[in-house]
């Protein structure tokens, strides 16, 4: 690979990283707000059902991870 090619390659690698700790921060305090209840103080406008979608959008993920890493697991052998 040409010194460009190098040098692109790890600027992209980069941005690709520094966006998922953007994400992440995101997703932990969306984890956070949820769990603490913060969507659920306004009955008059339903914000109950917000929680009950965070917590199942909470579990989904985690499964997916579950089974991405389930899979790579079965690669490695």
């Amino acid at each position: 690979m040409s010194t460009e090619t190098q040098l692109a390659h790890r600027v992209r690698r980069r941005l690709v990283h520094a966006a998922l700790t953007v994400i992440g921060v995101i997703g932990g305090l969306f984890c956070y707000f949820v769990c603490q209840g913060m969507f659920s103080g306004y009955p008059k406008y339903d914000s109950e059902q917000l929680s009950i979608a965070g917590m199942i959008l909470i579990a989904l993920t985690g499964g997916i991870a579950w089974i991405v890493d389930e899979h790579r697991m079965h690669d490695d052998e």
